[in-house]
């Protein structure tokens, strides 16, 4: 004890040197406070009408005016015999009130209430106790009870005492073993404990209908965006001559007043009654003059900053908006109302990128108050803030493909998938990175296309949608393709390397900076050790001649593919495209030059199934007569030649008794069609019967005629 009393200053001033003990050192803390905590709690004295948002810039500044404060009076504790010491210290006093008389009634910045008492935290008292196993909520409740019995912290009998921990409120009587600190609200007899609205606008009006009104609005989930727009629409209705002066309702300022998170809402998709939350209390509403507030536009979703920080032309800086949106947006919309540091340690400023119009918005730049302006961030960053905000914002969209119901910043952004695409995205973001994920299996890396339209997806929109794995592989293959372009560019030969390198021209040996193994850049072999470039190419001279003789025969019979699809098929006559048709079976589209133009192969259509049906085809053996042939065009080529000269036609067999002559292939096609492929006793009942003349044991043998080489073709295909 008398350790401790050495400390405090000498007793030979009376109180004085003890209260400017107190204040220097309550002064000392409250700089740490202001450099530790959030500018919302460093700069809880500011909260008048016209206040400025908490911004880390002015909480660390109003620390340091509380650094040099702290040590004036700290010396002029210990010192106060000194007349200088004790002038400066009287000087303080003056410059701190001469502070809060400005900032209450000529710049509105301050309350009353925190300029007569900047010391004074709001709320209820903290206090600590230690409790035993045994201890229970209700005992707690009544040691605050006992502890309160009046003045401004009193506790009636009747009050009701809530206990929170975890951002949730404890039901039970039992005390969590994790819990360390506990948070209590006192709610008196006459108070049910809901969300009340308060207004604080100056200059117009609000009845307490419409207060109602707006409650209930709240309760019943709307978001705060719909909350503006109700109050916009109340204020122009009970207003009318100042009714001009509500143009936009996101001139309406919606702010959580107590609680884990105090301070204003500028999500317009969040749900206004998630606050309570944050252990909200009061939503208080305020109106802002008109361009007094910037839009920043992301994740299809709008938040709005009320009264920016603007220079002396009057314009706000790129700079401060990016530094709002990360600690005013992005690390403030956890359900703990905390300022969640994995979101604020993975983000720098500067990653944040600001667009007007499309266009990237530069560092030095201004922006208009009044005007929207989008926002990207990077892919991690959008991730986890979604994750976060995701208790706030409601489910109110439908992906069409996994038919889950989904939020506004789980499609993507700005409704495009790309932004070539010319209609809104009804597919979420996860249903698209599983479309890239599939289609990298089928096609090139470098065809891939939007899932609802053909607009080829571009390294951005990659980057946006697909899952880390898929757009590792998919940044691979870019930046492979990316440095084959290049000439003097040449891969390790060694298989067991990724590497490669630029070799400069005239270079014949080179080594591969990875593996460290030696390559011929001339002939574009491993090393050939123990002979020169021109040993080596007397050694291969035949070998290269061979080589050489091979790749001209095959530019000479190969063809590209017409699509450059990986995939394509197409006619290797007349470049024709390969399609489906209603029955799932292979056609194409033949041009008149084509000998495949009247007289279709085999593989095409239903001629797959039933060969005898083509033109000159033998017929079975069971058939009473024949099938026609097929008609040609007028303007169809002459058949194809045999090799000895021409063949003299096939003679014409004789028609089908029963039958009209253009309707049999018709009918034998109708009626394969309806009879199960591999049952021939099933008929298909949801067409009528009728008799066919070429009976039932034509279509039984017709259905197995072939059949073993129909299924090795057909596994061959697949």
């Amino acid at each position: 004890m008398d350790k401790l009393l050495s400390i405090l200053p000498p007793p030979q001033g009376g109180y004085l040197p003890y209260l400017l003990f107190y204040d220097g050192l309550s002064a000392a803390i409250h700089t740490v406070v202001c450099y530790t905590s959030s500018p919302t709690a460093a700069l809880t004295a500011f909260s008048g009408a016209e206040a400025p948002p908490p911004h880390a810039l002015l909480a660390h500044v109003y620390g340091v005016k509380n650094v040099y404060t702290s040590l004036i009076r700290l010396y002029a504790a210990y010192n106060l015999t000194n007349p200088l010491m004790y002038d400066l210290a009287i000087w303080t006093f003056v410059g701190v009130l001469f502070l809060y008389i400005t900032e209450v009634f000529v710049y509105k910045t301050a309350r009353i209430r925190e300029a007569s008492f900047p010391y004074v935290i709001a709320g209820r008292q903290y206090i600590q106790a230690r409790i035993k196993d045994t201890i229970q909520l209700s005992h707690v409740a009544e040691f605050l009870k006992t502890k309160f019995p009046d003045g401004d912290q009193q506790i009636s009998e009747d009050a009701e005492v809530q206990f929170f921990w975890d951002g949730k409120r404890l039901e039970e009587n039992d005390i969590p073993k994790e819990a360390v600190t506990l948070r209590y609200r006192i709610l008196p007899a006459w108070d049910d404990g809901s969300l009340r609205v308060i207004w604080k606008g100056a200059n117009l009006k609000l009845r307490k209908s419409h207060l109602d009104t707006i409650t209930s609005e709240v309760a019943a989930g709307r978001s705060v965006g719909s909350i503006r727009e109700t109050v916009a629409d109340l204020l122009r209705a009970s207003n009318k001559p100042g009714k001009h002066a509500v143009q936009s309702s996101n001139q309406i300022v919606i702010e959580a007043a107590g609680g884990l998170r105090p301070g204003p809402l500028p999500g317009n998709s969040w749900q206004a009654c998630k606050v309570q939350t944050w252990l909200c209390r009061y939503l208080t509403i305020d109106v802002r003059q008109p361009a007094h507030h910037v839009i920043l536009r992301g994740f299809n979703e709008q938040y709005v900053w009320h009264k920016p920080y603007v220079n002396a032309r009057g314009y706000v800086d790129v700079h401060e908006l990016k530094q709002w949106l990360k600690q005013s947006v992005l690390t403030s919309v956890h359900f703990r109302g905390l300022h969640r540091r994995g979101i604020g340690a993975s983000i720098d400023v500067d990653d944040i990128l600001l667009l007007s119009r499309g266009k990237i918005i530069g560092k030095h730049a201004h922006v208009r108050p009044g005007k929207t302006v989008d926002f990207d961030v990077p892919r991690a960053v959008e991730d986890k803030f979604i994750q976060a905000e995701a208790w706030l914002v409601p489910l109110t969209e439908t992906c069409v493909v996994c038919s889950d119901e989904k939020r506004v910043s789980e499609m993507p952004n700005r409704r495009r998938i790309t932004a070539s695409c010319e209609h809104d995205a009804t597919i979420c973001k996860e249903c698209v990175g599983q479309w890239i994920v599939s289609s990298m299996d089928t096609v090139t890396w470098d065809r891939l296309k939007c899932p609802e339209c053909p607009q080829l997806l571009k390294y951005e929109n990659v980057r946006a949608f697909a899952p880390r794995d898929a757009f590792d592989r998919y940044d691979t293959l870019a930046a492979k393709a990316l440095l084959a372009s290049i000439p003097d560019f040449m891969w390790c030969l060694n298989p067991k390397c990724s590497s490669g390198q630029i070799h400069p021209a005239g270079c014949a040996r080179a080594k591969c900076h990875g593996c460290k193994h030696s390559l011929c850049v001339r002939h574009h072999v491993p090393w050939h050790s123990g002979e020169t470039c021109d040993e080596y190419e007397r050694r291969t001279r035949r070998q290269r001649k061979n080589d050489k003789a091979s790749e001209k025969h095959v530019k000479e019979i190969a063809k590209p593919c017409p699509g450059c699809i990986c995939g394509h098929e197409w006619c290797w006559l007349c470049f024709g495209r390969y399609y489906r048709d209603e029955h799932e079976f292979l056609q194409c589209h033949h041009t008149q030059q084509c000998r495949y133009h009247d007289n279709p192969p085999n593989y095409e259509g239903g001629r797959a199934f039933i060969p005898f049906l083509n033109p000159g085809a033998p017929l079975p053996p069971f058939m009473n007569g024949a099938l026609p042939p097929r008609e040609r065009r007028p303007n169809a080529p002459n058949p194809p030649q045999g090799a000895h000269g021409n063949r003299p036609p096939a003679p014409a067999p004789p028609r089908v008794p029963g039958l009209p002559r253009l309707a049999q292939h018709d009918e034998i096609l109708d009626i394969l069609i309806r009879r199960h492929m591999f049952g021939p006793g099933h008929l298909n009942m949801g067409r009528p019967r009728h008799q066919h003349p070429l009976g039932p044991d034509f279509i039984d043998e017709a259905m197995l005629f072939n059949l073993g080489h129909l299924m090795q073709r057909a596994g061959r295909e697949r």
